[in-house]
């Protein structure tokens, strides 16, 4: 089981769940009444995902997710390819393609 903080997307629901590893975190975040974006327009469904574990957990991602994250501004594509290479997880994700892979920190994503 992993730990899934869920901040500032609503008082009421906002606090910390216990989450399956390999679960995706808009159905969480559905069941649990947290308002996490999960609209079929990618660009208004990011979240900043904080990993709270001292080693970061491997991640694998989809290419298309990183080359939308790109094509958003949300990562850099120097970002994108560094996650490629270690196959660790950007610290923007877009909520629908995000699977838990450990203890995280979710927030909506706020661009620069």
């Amino acid at each position: 089981m992993a730990k899934v903080i869920f901040m500032h997307f609503d008082t009421e629901t906002d606090g910390v769940y216990d989450a399956k590893i390999g679960e995706p975190i808009v159905r969480l975040a559905k069941e649990k009444g947290v308002p996490v974006p999960a609209d079929k327009d990618f660009s208004k469904c990011l979240i900043s995902v904080e990993n709270l574990a001292d080693e970061e957990p491997t991640s694998y991602m989809e290419d298309e997710e990183l080359d939308l994250l790109v094509q958003y501004k949300a990562i850099t594509a120097e970002e994108a390819e560094q996650c490629q290479q270690f196959t660790i997880s950007p610290k923007v994700r877009i909520a629908p393609m995000m699977l838990v892979k450990g203890d995280i920190l979710v927030k909506p994503f706020k661009k620069k």
